[in-house]
């Protein structure tokens, strides 16, 4: 089936960390051209309080933003399969934090 069931586009700030915006009394304008977005798909694009690094160091976690770790939103997504230096194979916990669409 889907190729691309979960994927997410992280914007990076050099190799191994996301970029953290801090936009407290500031604005933030984006131009998307989703004319080439398959059908189906969801071209989201919202803010979520996650770890710069990527929760390298936290546990067992040595991978960190490099290797696409540390996501969280408010939906508490069950199907993150790394999380804080454990396995969450069965999808028994959620990864929570504040989001902003």
């Amino acid at each position: 089936a889907g190729g691309n069931v979960g994927s997410r586009v992280y914007l990076t700030d050099g190799e191994d960390a996301y970029k953290v915006f801090k936009l407290k009394n500031k604005e933030f304008a984006v131009d998307v051209d989703v004319s080439t977005l398959a059908c189906g798909l969801n071209g989201a694009l919202y803010f979520v309080e996650m770890d710069g690094k990527g929760g390298k160091g936290l546990g067992a976690n040595t991978a960190g933003a490099k290797f696409g770790t540390g996501y969280c939103d408010a939906q508490c997504p069950h199907d993150i399969k790394w999380m804080d230096g454990e396995a969450n194979v069965d999808g028994a916990h959620g990864m929570c934090c504040f989001e902003m669409d």
